[in-house]
């Protein structure tokens, strides 16, 4: 049996969900009234790459009584398909596994209702589905599909619109940041803060001219890693926009310094924004990928020097390493108060495996021709 919490809103508060979020009110969504009771903040979600948000459900049938089951089926299929595609490389999205009723029965752990409201014979929620990882990795082995469920360090975007009279950064009527804040909703694995309009903030030429001052001011944010995108409009014919993207990075995240300029398209400025910002966040997420995916197929190990100031330290240290998705196996051949010996198995290779780890602030690197891991200083 599916377990579900229904998280209550108002009927104003939801338009201004979907608005926020970029999606219209349905068609003949007059006359729908909310389901009562007192409006509730969700919970912000805690980075778990098994559980997709935001999903948009809507059915009619002779009842909403009847129509919710039928939305709610729906909405899971939908999440099933999302899940797959934020797990797995693009070049694997042909072979996906399809949502057959036993296979969401399988992986599916529950799910929650965040918005609710119904007419007598219509039902409209958005839901997030919670799903088990362990059934999800299975289905993925067992499909020989790699996969990558490593999430990534939260990157601040700070957005430049540039035109030919105008040149916008902070400024609250920045469209380029209102593009990747109207996104849909994106909770893939690298988290993508748009930096908010900051008058006091450093002028561009500060930030580009002085990576020092860059990862400065990412820092007071609480960001380790900062994406400056400078997005410059080249053309507004009637039903013809074209911008220019040029991404400039600071920061240790290395997947994110190889990252080209590129073109974006669209009939108006809103969607060629739109449509550079969703394409800059897909090239993120496939790059990442490449650096963290699990494939089952290729398998390595390794043997490494701990090195850790306490017995603190060395605990935390050894529960990353257990709860890494990279490492299939490691064994301590040998430990002191300071220092250890391990041998590691893990899925890929050993830059894969660094790459993770460093995540979770643990630096795995070779000196002398030897390995060595250890915690990362403050």
């Amino acid at each position: 049996m599916l377990r579900y919490r229904t998280v209550r809103r108002c009927f104003g508060f939801l338009f201004l969900g979907l608005a926020a979020a970029g999606v219209s009110a349905p068609a003949g969504a007059q006359g729908l009234r909310p389901e009562q009771g007192a409006a509730i903040r969700a919970e912000p979600r805690k980075a778990d790459p098994f559980v997709v948000t935001g999903i948009p459900v809507d059915a009619t049938a002779e009842s909403a009584a009847a129509a919710r089951p039928v939305a709610i089926g729906e909405g899971q299929r939908r999440a099933f398909l999302a899940l797959m595609r934020r797990l797995t490389r693009p070049e694997d999205h042909g072979r996906l596994p399809r949502p057959s009723e036993a296979l969401l029965n399988q992986t599916v752990a529950g799910f929650e209702i965040d918005e609710e409201r119904t007419s007598a014979t219509r039902y409209i929620a958005r839901i997030t589905v919670r799903f088990r990882a362990d059934e999800v990795r299975r289905l993925l082995q067992d499909a020989r599909l790699p996969y990558s469920e490593t999430v990534s360090r939260p990157v601040l975007v700070i957005p430049v619109w540039q035109t030919a009279t105008e040149s916008k950064l902070w400024e609250a009527d920045n469209p380029w940041r209102v593009a990747w804040q109207s996104r849909p909703e994106a909770d893939g694995l690298v988290p993508l803060i748009a930096a908010p309009a900051d008058a006091d903030a450093p002028p561009l030429q500060q930030l580009l001219g002085n990576p020092e001052n860059l990862r400065a001011y990412a820092d007071k944010l609480g960001y380790q890693d900062a994406l400056v995108v400078s997005a410059t409009l080249q053309r507004a014919e009637p039903g013809n926009v074209r911008v220019d993207m040029h991404p400039y990075h600071s920061g240790p995240a290395a997947f994110l310094e190889r990252l080209d300029a590129f073109t974006a398209t669209g009939g108006t400025q809103e969607e060629a924004l739109l449509s550079g910002a969703l394409d800059l966040s897909r090239r993120i997420e496939t790059r990442w990928k490449m650096d963290t995916v699990i494939d089952p197929e290729k398998q390595g190990q390794l043997s490494a020097a701990a090195a850790f100031a306490g017995l603190p330290e060395w605990n935390r240290l050894r529960s990353t390493l257990a709860a890494m998705p990279l490492v299939r196996h490691f064994e301590v051949l040998h430990l002191s108060h300071r220092d250890a010996q391990l041998q590691i198995e893990f899925y890929g290779d050993p830059g894969q495996l660094s790459t993770a780890l460093a995540q979770r602030d643990i630096v795995l690197e070779q000196r002398d021709g030897f390995w060595q891991i250890r915690s990362r200083q403050p």
